[in-house]
């Protein structure tokens, strides 16, 4: 009977009235201590002024009404913070701002490093690698489409001959593919073993340093050229490129890829197995394009 009795009281028809002058007279700009007791006091003397007339500070309700108004302080700016969230303007959490970013059909992404290939212009060599002349090239320095010397192409293809591995010489590239109309030919250098396929150097990019490595390029499987997965002992290529317009077309020529920053790495152990794992990188200006994961033997090889 009681429950029945206390649902009807709250539900009951006449009630909605009483509900809807409650709200009515609420002052919802009421945001602070102060403001929020003031008109708790003025509700009170308002509507319940023979009820409860007892305003001195010692009384016990005088404290409840503090409490209530330091609580509703307290909702009030954890209320005003999260309703900031949800707008692009104000928001402040990355999370929210990426949220934001989706409901708009855009989709955060991590920097992006700059990357192209630099031509080769120029080899030397301290081995002994002898031209069609039997001509011994060691400790010259060879120019692409040299003018000056009608022996250069040779002199260059046998310079970069000698250094890529046995199998392949040019002419007979490891991958062939013909990329944007462009013949895009793919040759592996022969590199010291259980080494990175990488080569660091610096530039200046608007008066700033700016830290650059080369990388190993291919397109296999692919209609564009990308970065092979780094890793000890991979292959380094260098890439002949013919446009068909001439030796001194800046797009033709032996190139190499070249991607901006440093790589480095991160090692971590997973002891359990758990689907939809994620591990956190915390490495400071990394990208979401160049990470590879490999995993590795008791001596640190990977497989």
């Amino acid at each position: 009977m009681a429950k029945t009795t206390r649902q009807t009281a709250i539900f009951g028809a006449e009630d909605w009235k009483k509900l809807y002058r409650t709200y009515k007279e609420a002052d919802f700009q009421s945001y602070d201590f102060e403001t929020l007791r003031k008109s708790m006091v003025d509700y009170l003397r308002l509507y319940y002024p023979e009820t409860f007339n007892d305003y001195t500070e010692s009384s016990e309700f005088v404290a409840l009404l503090d409490l209530m108004a330091f609580m509703g302080q307290g909702l009030a700016f954890r209320n005003d913070l999260n309703t900031r969230e949800n707008f692009l303007d104000t928001a402040e959490r990355r999370d929210s701002v990426t949220k934001l970013a989706k409901l708009v059909g855009y989709t955060p992404k991590r920097n992006l490093n700059g990357s192209g290939f630099l031509k080769v212009t120029a080899v030397s060599t301290t081995e002994s690698v002898l031209d069609y002349n039997n001509f011994n090239l060691s400790g010259l320095t060879i120019n692409w489409n040299d003018v000056s010397n009608p022996d250069w192409l040779e002199q260059f293809n046998a310079i970069m001959n000698a250094s890529m591995i046995d199998s392949q010489r040019f002419g007979r590239p490891g991958n062939s593919k013909m990329i944007l109309g462009v013949t895009t030919d793919e040759y592996q250098i022969n590199t010291t073993p259980n080494t990175m396929p990488i080569a660091s150097f610096q530039s200046d990019v608007d008066g700033l340093a700016m830290d650059f490595e080369i990388v190993s390029g291919t397109s296999v499987n692919k209609t564009y050229v990308y970065e092979q997965s780094p890793q000890p002992g991979g292959a380094l290529n260098v890439i002949y490129k013919n446009d068909k317009l001439g030796y001194g077309s800046a797009n033709t020529g032996y190139f190499f890829m070249f991607k901006q920053g440093t790589l480095t790495n991160q090692d971590f152990t997973l002891v359990d197995r758990i689907s939809n794992r994620v591990v956190n990188l915390n490495i400071e200006g990394i990208n979401q394009d160049d990470v590879w994961l490999f995993e590795l033997t008791q001596q640190g090889n990977a497989l």
